[in-house]
């Protein structure tokens, strides 16, 4: 009888190894499922590293054809913006529910085979803006798109190419292009931020600007940061906003620099304001690893805040709050505070923010999310900051107090995509967002019975 029992337990334990190993290998769980987050972790880095070329083989060939035939019908439909799917979903509290629409976009498909670091996968990041009655999206090959955001609530899209010179102004200022970080209109403006490569095999970062012209974007050189990076990173930052007094808000990521994020004289890990007119720069914080979320709030009360979003070393994804009544430059402690520790293992970082002088983050996120773009909605006694992620594939909702001081309530949207850019449209009264992995558009709208 006892042996039957072990048997038993012996049986059951190597379903659920099985069903869980499968779960991991396929890719289709959960990414912040803590059960299976603890049994990667136990798993050897050895062993995980080379295991993994073959878990990316298996993903590839997983309903295969499912996904061959996905990119035929994309490829197919050409600039249609077809309709791929319509359906419900729940928070993860089951409070809420919306109604979320995902369109084709005529772009380049997200390759993780490669790896997230993969210089050939910073041509996959694209990103949306809209302007008035209309919507626009660059692909991460420089490639742009319009049609009326009206068509979101329809079957088709109905999308137009619209032109540009952006790859042969590049090339004429001795620069190759390497991808793209983000997409801002402001007003009859629009400023893309690229990642380029110089003649000397040197990395950097710097914003264009074209006015907006249905017929063809003429860009020109806005700001160049002029740092120099040896090795190509992805932490970049990138994120453009429009701001106060005619300036811009940008980011800029650490981009393997280290002991330079502390120095308020190097642009690394730094979030500045540029006048619009003579492109003078300002620091407004420091201490950020590489931050991929934007936005400025300023309510009417005149209350203003910088909201950011940036990615943590191993775990520490944070979102950060930069009250601009205290007029001072913040410092959000990178890289000596943070939540995270190093892949290897090693932790030379302090936890506490506020104990070393640095401003504690509004949330962290342990395990990483792979927070990406926010946007705030204000509600009568509460703020409400919303948050996609590229890791986790998720929207996390962040209710806070007017202030964006407190936390008091946090939900969960989860997709299948990876979730590049976040956009709210009032006129829709709902969220654009960029799904990676097909590439798609998507528009997400709360459920009036809610």
């Amino acid at each position: 009888m006892k042996k039957k029992t072990v048997y038993t337990l012996l049986i059951v334990l190597l379903i659920g190894l099985l069903f869980i190993s499968f779960k991991i290998i396929s890719g289709k769980y959960d990414k912040q499922d803590t059960f299976i987050l603890f049994f990667k972790e136990i798993v050897p880095v050895k062993l995980k590293n080379n295991l993994r070329n073959y878990v990316y083989e298996f993903r590839k060939n997983l309903d295969k054809n499912k996904k061959e035939n996905l990119q035929k019908a994309k490829w197919d439909q050409g600039l249609n913006g077809e309709l791929i799917s319509s359906k419900i979903i729940k928070s993860n509290t089951g409070k809420k529910k919306y109604n979320v629409r995902e369109f084709f976009l005529p772009f380049e498909q997200l390759d993780l085979s490669y790896g997230y670091a993969a210089l050939s996968n910073s041509k996959r990041a694209h990103y949306l803006e809209t302007i008035n009655d209309k919507t626009l999206i660059v692909s991460g090959e420089g490639e742009f798109i319009f049609f009326d955001t009206k068509n979101f609530t329809k079957d088709k899209l109905n999308q137009n190419k619209l032109g540009s010179n952006l790859l042969q102004i590049i090339e004429k200022n001795n620069f190759k292009f390497i991808g793209l970080r983000d997409l801002l209109i402001d007003r009859d403006n629009l400023y893309i931020s690229v990642v380029l490569k110089d003649t000397n095999e040197n990395y950097t970062i710097s914003i264009l600007n074209a006015k907006l012209n249905y017929n063809k974007l003429n860009f020109e050189f806005f700001f160049k940061t002029n740092l120099n990076i040896k090795k190509f990173s992805i932490g970049t930052g990138g994120r453009i906003v429009s701001f106060r007094d005619n300036k811009l808000l940008f980011t800029i990521g650490h981009l393997n620099f280290l002991d330079e994020i502390q120095d308020p004289n190097h642009l690394a890990g730094k979030i500045i304001s540029i006048d619009n007119h003579d492109k003078s720069f300002e620091l407004v914080s420091l201490g950020h690893r590489n931050h991929q979320g934007l936005f400025y709030f300023n309510d009417k009360l005149e209350n203003q805040f910088i909201i950011s979003s940036e990615h943590g070393p191993k775990g520490g994804d944070e979102i950060n709050v930069n009250n601009l009544k205290n007029n001072r430059v913040i410092n959000f402690g990178w890289p000596i505070a943070s939540y995270g520790i190093n892949y290897d293992g090693s932790n030379p970082f302090k936890p506490s923010h506020k104990k070393y002088g640095f401003e504690e983050p509004l949330i962290n996120f342990t395990p990483s999310v792979g927070i990406s773009e926010i946007s705030v909605v204000s509600n009568t006694d509460s703020n409400t900051i919303y948050a996609s992620s590229l890791r986790a594939k998720s929207i996390y909702i962040v209710k806070t107090n007017k202030e964006f001081s407190e936390v008091a309530n946090l939900d969960r949207l989860i997709f299948d995509h990876r979730i590049r850019d976040l956009k709210y449209e009032e006129t829709l009264g709902g969220f654009l967002v960029i799904f990676e992995n097909t590439p798609s558009v998507g528009f997400i709208k709360a459920m009036i019975n809610n």
